[in-house]
């Protein structure tokens, strides 16, 4: 399974993050010394009605693109992040990648690597 690991330039919502992986499945994030998992699954914004959805989607059947999250790029390098569906909302920012194509960013490959599980953000931009 792919995986994109990275140290976000800040964190809101979990104090002392030094390190993020995101999978297509889920995100680790290194808060404080301990690891602390999301599901992206728990946090998706599923279609109405709800429940049907997601008991639908254990037997197979879901959408091909789950919302997680709400994502914002133009801003610098450091200041574009992405804010994920948790509660309290968990916004990364990325590392400060001036000079890297926009293609090879960790903002894009993010973006890329919760598209193999089925997810998406929100383009707030």
């Amino acid at each position: 399974m792919e995986s994109l690991r990275f140290v976000p330039s800040r964190v809101e919502g979990l104090a002392g993050v030094t390190e993020v992986t995101a999978r297509p499945d889920r995100l680790e994030l290194v808060s404080e010394g301990r690891l602390v998992t999301v599901l992206l699954a728990s946090i998706a914004d599923w279609p109405w009605p709800r429940r049907l959805r997601r008991l639908l989607a254990r037997a197979g059947l879901r959408p091909r693109w789950l919302p997680v999250g709400d994502r914002d790029w133009f801003h610098e390098p450091q200041d574009r992040f992405i804010r994920f569906f948790t509660t309290p909302p968990l916004t990364v920012y990325m590392p400060d990648e001036r000079g890297v194509a926009y293609e090879h960013t960790c903002f894009r490959r993010l973006q890329d690597v919760i598209a193999r599980g089925g997810f998406t953000t929100n383009d707030l931009g």
